[in-house]
């Protein structure tokens, strides 16, 4: 007998370049559903790049963190398997300062809605059939670059140089072979190249999701 929707978890897959607002369009999506009933959790892929604590600080530094090989795909199924049969999971904790996992986890529970977002979001074909939505975020160069270079000097230890080298080597190159063409993949596609977040597309998403859950 088919699943009825009301009873089962709604994944929906957000997939977009570095910088793209990938995670503030998925907070919005989530406080959107919330003032009409609907729960629902972020599932960042930031969370789940490989552990690598086999290699020094040097090389961790050295290693190309934007291709799709430095996410840790088996323990992504694993746990999103898990969260939609209704089961708690330990989430990894990536420190993103000195390159590999901290010690600590953090519990997720089940929601009616998970929402994935990352850069491969919508690369792996094993996460592309487990969506109920897919959407992917276009943004201008120059919006998305200063959007990276912020968040990295903020959050994640960086110094500009350090960023913009970063940008140039990996970051661009492999958005441009990997990344970008999963833009195919989406059901539909967002463009945000603006401080301001493309609220009529945030609202319509979310009546997406309340029209699924009835």
């Amino acid at each position: 007998m088919k699943q009825s929707r009301r009873n089962r978890t709604c994944f929906v897959g957000i997939a977009g370049g570095s910088g793209s607002g990938k995670t503030t369009f998925a907070r919005r999506i989530i406080e959107g559903c919330k003032k009409i009933g609907i729960n629902g959790q972020i599932f960042s892929l930031d969370s789940y790049y490989k552990p690598l604590d086999n290699l020094s600080l040097v090389e961790r530094r050295k290693y190309n963190f934007d291709h799709p090989e430095a996410i840790d795909l088996g323990l992504i199924k694993t746990q999103l398997k898990a969260l939609g049969s209704g089961r708690n999971i330990r989430q990894p904790v990536y420190d993103f300062k000195i390159h590999t996992r901290k010690k600590r986890t953090v519990l997720r529970r089940p929601a009616p809605l998970i929402v994935v977002e990352g850069l491969y979001a919508l690369y792996f074909p094993e996460l592309l059939s487990l969506y109920d939505h897919k959407f992917f975020l276009s943004t201008g160069i120059a919006t998305a670059v200063l959007r990276r270079i912020e968040r990295d000097i903020r959050e994640r230890g960086r110094d500009v140089q350090g960023a913009k080298r970063q940008i140039l080597t990996t970051v661009l190159p492999m958005y441009e072979t990997y990344a970008k063409p999963t833009q195919k993949n989406a059901h539909f596609s967002i463009n945000w190249d603006g401080q301001e977040v493309p609220e009529k597309a945030t609202e319509g998403i979310v009546r997406m999701l309340r029209d699924f859950f009835r």
